[in-house]
C-alpha cells in the first residue's frame, strides 16, 4: 500500500518543499525551472530518472500559507491535491512533512498530526523553545516524529566516519552560511556522527565572523564558524594528533533522500531512526549558544532544563 504523504511550506529563502517533494514524486521539468528555486532546480536535472522515487511512498498532498506557492509546487513536483486548508490533511495523509525551517512555527503546525498520530518529519532546527522541546520529547521516543538535520545521512559525513580515528581526541570545525540560529545544526549534527557527542559547554566568539565552540565531554570540540550571507558553504573538517580530514558536503540530492527515507523507515518500524537524545543534546546546544552570546560567557548544558 503507497504511503500518502502532505507536504508543509514555506519559508523565506527554504525551497525544502520544493527538494523534499521532487525527489519522492520525480519532477515537472517546465514547472520546476520556473518555481523559482533556481539551485534546487540545477541539481534535480543533473540526476538520472531512476534515482527519484522512495518504495511505496507519494507526496500526495500540499498546503503553504500562500495560494499561488501551492499551486505552483503542486504543479512542480506532481502532487495531485493542493489544499488551502490545512486541516484538510488531517485525514488525508500517513504522513507529513514540515518543510519548513522557521522552528518558532513548528509546535503550531504539528501539534494537530502528533495529537492525531499521525507521524511527522519537522524540519531543521526542531525547536528552540525548551516548553516546546519538552511536549515533543514524547513523540521523538516513541518514533512517532523525527526531526534532523540531513548532514548525519550525507556521503561525505560517512566517508569521514570510515576514515577518522575514534580513539583520539578531536578538534572538529567547519564553516556554514547564514547563521547560528537556523544553519549551526547542519554542522553539530554532521559532528554529532563523528564523535561521542555530549557536550558540556558552549562559548561564543565574537568577530567578523561568529564562532561558537562546543566542548565535549571525551574532550573533543567542536568549532562552528557562521559565514553570513556569503556563497553557500558547508566545509568541514577533523583534526588530531594523527590526521587531519577536510570535506565539503555538497551533495543534497543523497542526503536529503536517505534523510526521506529514514522517516518512511521510522514509520514502517514504529520506532526512531535518529537518536531522541542526540536531537534533545542538539536543541540545548543551539539554546545554550544564543545565551553564550547574549551573555557574554560560557554556558553549561546543565544549566538547559527540561520543565
Amino acid at each position: 500500500m503507497v504511503k500518502r504523504l502532505g507536504v508543509i511550506g514555506l519559508s523565506p529563502e527554504n525551497g525544502h518543499p520544493f527538494s523534499f517533494s521532487a525527489i519522492i514524486n520525480g519532477y515537472d521539468d517546465e514547472h520546476m525551472k520556473h518555481a523559482g528555486w533556481n539551485v534546487i532546480y540545477d541539481y534535480l536535472r543533473k540526476r538520472d530518472k531512476s534515482e527519484f522515487g522512495i518504495p511505496n511512498t507519494s507526496v500526495t498532498h500540499c498546503w503553504t500559507q500562500d495560494k499561488t506557492v501551492t499551486e505552483s509546487l503542486a504543479k512542480a513536483c506532481k502532487i495531485k491535491h493542493p489544499v488551502e486548508d490545512i486541516h484538510d490533511l488531517v485525514s488525508e495523509i500517513d504522513g507529513v512533512l514540515i518543510a519548513r525551517d522557521d522552528y518558532a512555527s513548528h509546535y503550531l503546525l504539528a501539534k494537530p498530526f502528533l495529537e492525531k498520530g499521525i507521524p511527522v518529519f519537522i524540519d531543521k532546527p526542531l525547536t528552540l523553545n525548551l516548553n516546546e522541546l519538552s511536549y515533543f520529547l514524547p513523540f521523538l521516543n516513541s518514533g512517532q516524529l523525527m526531526s534532523t538535520s540531513s548532514f548525519r545521512f550525507s556521503h561525505e559525513v560517512k566517508e569521514a566516519k570510515k576514515q577518522l580515528f575514534k580513539d583520539e581526541t578531536h578538534l572538529l570545525r567547519g564553516t556554514i552560511v547564514n547563521g547560528w540560529e537556523k544553519y549551526g545544526v547542519h554542522l553539530i549534527e554532521g559532528f554529532a556522527a563523528l564523535t561521542d557527542f555530549q557536550p558540556q559547554f558552549v562559548e561564543y566568539e565574537p568577530s567578523f565572523m561568529e564562532a561558537y565552540v562546543i566542548y565535549l565531554k571525551n574532550g573533543s570540540k567542536i568549532q562552528v564558524n557562521c559565514a553570513g550571507s556569503q556563497t553557500p558553504v558547508f566545509i568541514m573538517e577533523a583534526l588530531n594528533k594523527k590526521q587531519y580530514i577536510r570535506f565539503e558536503v555538497k551533495d543534497n540530492f543523497s542526503m536529503f533522500k536517505q534523510m526521506l527515507h529514514s522517516f518512511i523507515e521510522s514509520i514502517d518500524k514504529q520506532r526512531p531512526v535518529v537518536n531522541p537524545d542526540d536531537t534533545t543534546a542538539i536543541m540545548k546546544t543551539l539554546m545554550a549558544g544564543l545565551i553564550a552570546k547574549s551573555e557574554g560567557r560560557r554556558v553549561s548544558i546543565d544549566e538547559i532544563i527540561l520543565p
